[in-house]
Formats: structure tokens, sequence, C-alpha cells
């Protein structure tokens, strides 16, 4: 798979009201990359990208076997979309302390998993990384 992914995917209402689009794709065999450590027991993809063209940053996260990404209020109204639309996704993997403190507080809102993923990286931008 190239580095910028592209797809189409329905505006869905999860957990907690939080609304996001399912990624058809899993981005640790994707992308080749593992995920990084976000809040607390979080994980996920760090990306950038558009949705219907309006370019936002966050991540890519993975709950029940499956991954998503989420489109807060302002991105959805960016986009003119509402729960049941499709969207039209490009993402990419990005690195940037941007684009991380964006997926940290993002991650915040979604359910957490009981323990943390044992393989998951540290982001060097995560201020609880050990020197």
């Amino acid at each position: 798979m190239a580095d910028i992914a592209e797809f189409e995917a329905e505006l869905i209402e999860g957990h907690k009201g939080v609304t996001v689009v399912i990624v058809p794709f899993d981005p640790e065999e994707g992308w080749s990359q593992k995920p990084v450590r976000l809040h607390s027991r979080r994980h996920g993809w760090p990306i950038t990208g558009t949705a219907n063209r309006i370019p936002f940053d966050g991540y890519i996260g993975e709950r029940w076997g499956r991954f998503f990404i989420i489109i807060d209020p302002e991105l959805r109204d960016a986009a003119d979309v509402s729960v049941g639309d499709k969207l039209r996704m490009s993402v990419k993997p990005a690195t940037s302390r941007r684009v991380f403190e964006r997926a940290f507080a993002q991650s915040k809102i979604t359910t957490q998993p009981q323990k943390l993923r044992p393989d998951v990286l540290s982001s060097p931008h995560d201020v609880r990384r050990k020197p």
C-alpha cells in the first residue's frame, strides 16, 4: 500500500456519541508501522489528510477489531456531512508534534482498552517518554 490511503466511508455514530468513519484496512499492515501510545491505555496511528477535501489532523484508532477515524463536529460542519452521509477520505501517516497532540487530545473521548497494547511505540512528542 502506498503511504496515501484513499477510500469512501459512511459517517456513523459510535459509542458515547462520537462520530467516526470505519477504515477499510489495517494501518499496521498497510503502512508497516506499529501504533503509538496516546492518552492513558489508548493507541493509534497519527494521520493527516482530507475528508471531502477538507484538511484535518487526527489518528486511526483501533477498538473491537475495527479501525476508525474520529470526525469531530468542526470537521463535520466544514465537510457539510451528517451521520449516514459518505465521506471521501485521503489519509497518510504523520509524525509531527502538531498531529500527535491532536491525536492525543482526540483519543481522550474514546473508550480505552483494559490493558495497554504491549507493542505500542512511544512518540518522540509524548511528555511521558523516559529520556
